[in-house]
């Protein structure tokens, strides 16, 4: 482990199990590179000049730690972040789902890694326009999950800074949302339609079988291994003719291939086969 000073194993060691015991966060899971760049800017940023001396004062501060674990799960995130995508969501893939499901149930839309709530609200206001415009009513529910429960209690209250909600329009703005001070509250109806739950997405299932999975920007952080099993997974989540949204940097990977159909490569949306692939080398 080149990126690690010698002097520094012991304690990125000890660190692994400590956020394993204490958080349920497997730093194994990640990219080396990636953690370790994190943790160093973050050791550096307290004034330690190690990470063994930083870990002493770690181990006995539940404070820091809890900063630590917010720190290394990067919540970056906005309203509408990525608009065309968001905006093929609304003209095809929430009508398309409305039109094979009517009369048949809720729809289920799943919102993995959800941060502090902005893609998850997103998703809501889209839904309820998508609604609005077909004349139905009570189609959809979303479920939004993320490991840190901090990010989890931010959503929960609903309030966000004028710049997450940049990618808005007016219209959207004054329909959805209060405005609070120097930001702005989400509304009722958006904030009716979610659902926030604590999961780990490496070990936790989502329950109900979804007909949309929305994992954005967060696997491009996991190892390779990880990142083929997540997606994988994700097929035996959904239900047949279910989407897939990933990130605009991340794609599908090794025997993740084999369970979907490529709808949109430009905007990484993928539809699960009604029969895998067979093969051992599948290509996009």
């Amino acid at each position: 482990m080149d990126l690690l000073p010698s002097e520094d194993v012991w304690a990125f060691e000890a660190l692994k199990e400590l956020l394993m015991g204490e958080k349920g966060f497997d730093l194994e899971a990640y990219k080396v590179r990636c953690i370790l760049r994190r943790i160093y800017l973050r050791v550096r940023s307290k004034g330690f000049p190690s990470l063994g001396q930083y870990f002493k004062v770690l181990n006995r501060n539940p404070e820091e730690l809890e900063r630590l674990f917010q720190y290394l799960t990067i919540n970056v995130t906005e309203f509408f972040r990525n608009p065309s995508a968001f905006r093929y969501l609304y003209e095809r893939i929430l009508p398309a789902l409305l039109a094979e499901r009517v009369g048949r149930g809720v729809i289920n839309i799943w919102s993995a890694g959800c941060s502090s709530g902005e893609e998850p609200y997103s998703l809501a206001i889209l839904v309820l326009e998508v609604m609005k415009n077909l004349g139905v009513r009570n189609a959809f529910h979303i479920l939004a999950t993320d490991v840190d429960v901090a990010v989890l209690a931010r959503a929960e209250t609903g309030r966000y800074s004028a710049d997450a909600l940049k990618n808005a329009t007016e219209e959207e703005k004054s329909r959805y949302f209060i405005p609070d001070g120097d930001g702005y509250l989400i509304g009722k109806k958006p904030k009716g339609l979610v659902t926030f739950r604590a999961a780990n997405l490496l070990v936790d299932p989502p329950g109900e079988k979804q007909d949309l999975i929305l994992c954005r920007n967060l696997l491009i952080y996991l190892s390779r291994e990880k990142q083929e099993k997540v997606i994988s997974n994700f097929a035996g989540d959904m239900r047949p003719g279910g989407y897939l949204m990933l990130g605009k940097a991340e794609t599908l990977i090794g025997r993740s291939r084999l369970y979907y159909q490529n709808i949109s490569p430009t905007e990484r949306i993928y539809r699960k086969r009604d029969v895998p692939l067979e093969g051992d080398n599948p290509t996009p």
